[in-house]
């Protein structure tokens, strides 16, 4: 039981620091294509909850959403400094997510049997729900300055928001899809041996 613990605690620490490299070194956290900028980040914290569970996806979302807030403040960015200095913003909706997803892994087994396939479901609802919880907060916390800095009316704005969606959106959901079965179904495998 010790050894398991210590070896969970390596882990999240290992899944924390990686968070951290990919939040403050450029490309690590993001796949620059050629028209979006697709993150990835939000698949290690999903990887990490799936592997470690609700309570380790909790702090990972955590981390992730405490980097966001520390960058803001560092990425010469003007949007960026006014949206994700709000920790409603930038600290919430990955700790909710990085939660929920681990749960929702734990407790679909009856509805998804098949491990693989629940870890690729769990990839990209987690994906999704970041974004969807990420635009809404902007939207409801901070609207009438985020239509004025992205030069939108608060009328265009969920259409806007909306666009985002379908392209990053879609985009980082279909990323989580294939890369967290790929990833999280050896170092579950590993944990199971380990523990």
């Amino acid at each position: 039981m010790k050894r398991q613990r210590t070896f969970q605690m390596v882990l999240s620490a290992m899944f924390i620091a990686m968070i951290i490299l990919q939040s403050f070194v450029p490309f690590l956290g993001n796949l620059p294509l050629v028209v979006l900028d697709i993150t990835i980040i939000h698949i290690t914290v999903i990887v990490g909850g799936i592997v470690l569970g609700p309570q380790a996806g909790l702090l990972l979302g955590f981390t992730w959403g405490f980097c966001s807030f520390l960058r803001a403040f560092t990425s010469g960015n003007v949007l960026s400094l006014m949206i994700f200095t709000n920790p409603l913003i930038s600290i919430l909706p990955r700790l909710v997510m990085g939660g929920l997803v681990a749960l929702f892994y734990q407790k679909a087994t009856k509805l998804i049997a098949y491990d693989r396939l629940r870890m690729a479901v769990a990839g990209f609802l987690g994906s999704i729900m970041n974004t969807v919880l990420v635009l809404s907060s902007i939207y409801l916390l901070m609207g009438n300055q985020y239509a004025e800095l992205t030069g939108k009316t608060v009328a265009e704005l969920p259409l806007f928001l909306m666009g985002v969606v379908m392209t990053n959106g879609i985009a980082e959901a279909l990323a989580a899809t294939v890369m967290t079965p790929i990833i999280a179904s050896i170092l579950v495998t590993i944990y199971k041996k380990r523990g």
